[in-house]
């Protein structure tokens, strides 16, 4: 049984009608991996210039047949345009919400403002930076000086499924490093595979929430 099987009740083999990534960066797009789960796919940045790359990346990853699903858009968080049936979000939580000027209220009023763009029975899911147990030794070497929020586990409203990960992998060393990299990150990822079910606190947080489920 796959992830999204998890999270949709044991059902999935079904496509959706319209996704949405919102906040897909020239590093990292999640589109690609919703194309199974829907007909159409929207990937949106809240920067219109990433666009171009974001989707050179994509369309270098896809055949072109299921690369056409894809539709590409600028949309901000705090003012979206249209309904989905599956909103996805990776790493950007953290950066709506910066510890300077925010609180957690905050993340969870964001939260129930964006399921009212789903779909009735849709689904809003959500993939967060976490409080791990090398994030204060991090915190000391200078990352997230910018105030990007890093949430605990119970940060978040209760979801219909919850799954956290990781406790090095707090960061992509392919984006920086190249080749080199990524040899890093796959280090990391066979470490965190052991080290994940010993750590109370994970690098990464996946919260999915049923349309009117938060309130």
């Amino acid at each position: 049984m796959t992830e999204w099987q998890r999270i949709n009740g044991g059902q999935g083999a079904e496509r959706v009608a319209r996704a949405l990534e919102l906040g897909a960066g020239a590093q990292s797009s999640l589109a690609p991996l919703l194309l199974p789960l829907a007909q159409r796919v929207e990937c949106s940045a809240y920067d219109a210039v990433m666009l171009p790359a974001v989707r050179t990346r994509n369309a270098a990853l896809l055949p072109v047949d299921e690369h056409a699903r894809i539709v590409y858009t600028r949309q901000d968080a705090h003012q979206l345009q249209g309904q989905w049936d599956v909103i996805v979000l990776k790493s950007v939580l953290g950066g709506l919400h910066r510890v300077h000027h925010s609180t957690l209220a905050d993340v969870h009023a964001t939260l129930v403002q964006l399921m009212q763009h789903l779909s009735p029975g849709g689904w809003l899911v959500t993939l967060d930076n976490g409080v791990s147990a090398v994030a204060p030794l991090l915190a000391r070497l200078g990352a997230r000086r910018n105030g990007w929020r890093l949430l605990r586990r119970g940060d978040l409203p209760a979801p219909a499924f919850y799954a956290s990960y990781g406790v090095l992998s707090s960061f992509s060393a392919a984006t920086r490093l190249g080749a080199a990299g990524a040899a890093i990150d796959d280090a990391l990822y066979v470490a965190d595979r052991v080290l994940t079910p010993l750590a109370r606190q994970h690098a990464v947080h996946l919260h999915a929430y049923r349309q009117g489920t938060v309130a």
